[in-house]
């Protein structure tokens, strides 16, 4: 019976403790971000938002390898490269889940926005790498081998976004000449 009264407590704090580790646990968008998500339902724009929020990661942390600060009340102002570099790969994470949902819905043929999403998902993310190879030779010549561990990271999933934005390009392609042989019938 002692043994329980003893559990009890124990698994009550658990929970509290991992309850509060929630509650400060960052987001990796900020509050604007978030905001406009929750104001966008289509899935071209909402990939819009997620990589410009991608973008101005990289873009914030090549500007503090210059030596170029946020600007007081900036919402990148108090973050360090690695944790915008860690909320880049959290934002293109994301991003892939929720295009590949899209791409995978019954409902994909309602939704037209499907090919911009995956297009806008190339592009960027081709002008991503771009800034991640600046950041990956600062990183070098810096000697920072942990910020040089999350660029790598980044551009791992990088890739891993072309590489599916191009497969699903190629699905949707497919699918419109098939839709179009069956049209001339």
């Amino acid at each position: 019976m002692q043994g329980r009264t003893v559990i009890k407590p124990c698994v009550f704090l658990l929970l509290f403790l991992m309850a509060l580790a929630g509650a400060w646990a960052r987001d990796f968008l900020t509050d604007k971000e978030i905001e406009k998500m929750r104001n966008t339902q289509d899935i071209d724009k909402r990939t819009g938002i997620y990589m410009d929020a991608a973008s101005l990661r990289l873009t914030t942390a090549l500007d503090r390898f210059e030596g170029k600060e946020s600007e007081p009340g900036d919402a990148m102002e108090f973050y360090s490269r690695q944790e915008m570099l860690d909320d880049y790969y959290k934002i293109l994470d994301r991003v892939m889940l929720i295009v590949g949902e899209a791409f995978e819905s019954p409902r994909r043929r309602e939704n037209i926005n499907i090919k911009k999403a995956l297009q806008a998902l190339k592009s960027e993310s081709s002008a991503n790498l771009k800034r991640l190879s600046a950041l990956m030779k600062l990183a070098e010549e810096k000697d920072e081998e942990e910020l040089w561990n999350g660029i790598n990271r980044a551009i791992d999933i990088t890739g891993g976004v072309i590489d599916g934005a191009d497969e699903g390009l190629s699905i949707l392609a497919a699918r419109e000449k098939e839709e179009e042989a069956l049209r001339r019938r």
